[in-house]
């Protein structure tokens, strides 16, 4: 028990600085001015809004699916439309959670209608390369996964939920395993190999603009990374060198109405 926890917060440790560098991109963006108001869409465990707070904006953080713990409250939605009035925000943004959405265009409609004319939107998307690289690493731990579902049914319900690819494999209905195991989308997608060609650039770019967004900027993310917490803190100059020069793990597009 003691080790699973360890991994699971090592492997949570190194998911929030991936996702703190990657917020980065968005503070260097944002004005000074602490007054704006931001909404986060697909918040999950609130880490990312609880450092946007703490640098003094005011925060709103909404998901249909809040994680435990929680480190920024997350507010619970069941309706597909946001319940704020219309020009609410002056910033939005999400974090790897539109692949995750079945309803895009009414995702997409409700943030121009929270949105204030003047306002930013900023998505951050994973890429083909990091797709490609958190496969490799899935079929070759397919083989663990199947020991291990022959030692252990399921965990525990005493134990803590940390999101990972491998508990969310676990818990799911034995249908959803069998997909997981085999075609492992990520979200929405029909199997991994749609992911190469939905997570491209120029299919993000297509989607926002058929979506009437107007692209500013597009910025690629910090690092090299997988979907699993391989070699979690190591190699982060080549990580970084990879990203810039080669390929990374995640976009950042910067819209606006």
């Amino acid at each position: 028990m003691k080790n699973y926890v360890k991994k699971k917060n090592e492997e949570l440790e190194w998911l929030h600085h991936v996702r703190r560098a990657e917020l980065k991109i968005i503070e260097k963006i944002l004005s000074d001015n602490k007054n704006i108001k931001i909404l986060e869409i697909g918040g999950g465990d609130g880490f990312q809004s609880k450092v946007l707070s703490d640098e003094g904006f005011s925060v709103v953080s909404i998901d249909t699916e809040p994680r435990i713990p929680q480190f920024f409250p997350v507010k619970k939605i069941d309706d597909p439309k946001f319940n704020f009035l219309d020009e609410t925000f002056d910033i939005i943004f999400t974090s790897h959670v539109l692949p995750h959405i079945p309803n895009l265009e009414q995702t997409f409609d409700e943030i121009k209608r929270v949105l204030k004319k003047d306002g930013i939107i900023f998505h951050i998307v994973p890429t083909t390369s990091w797709s490609f690289i958190t496969n490799v690493w899935h079929y070759l731990f397919i083989p663990k996964y199947l020991l291990k579902s022959i030692k252990k049914r399921t965990f525990s319900k005493s134990q803590t939920h940390i999101y990972s690819a491998e508990t969310t494999l676990i818990q799911e209905t034995y249908k959803n395993k069998i997909k997981k195991l085999f075609l492992h989308p990520l979200g929405e997608s029909p199997s991994f190999v749609h992911e190469l060609i939905y997570f491209s650039r120029r299919y993000w770019k297509k989607l926002f603009l058929d979506n009437d967004f107007k692209i500013i900027d597009v910025k690629r993310g910090p690092y090299i990374t997988s979907g699993y917490g391989v070699f979690k803190f190591k190699l982060i100059s080549f990580r970084k060198i990879f990203a810039k020069y080669f390929f990374s793990s995640s976009y950042c597009f910067v819209l606006k109405l």
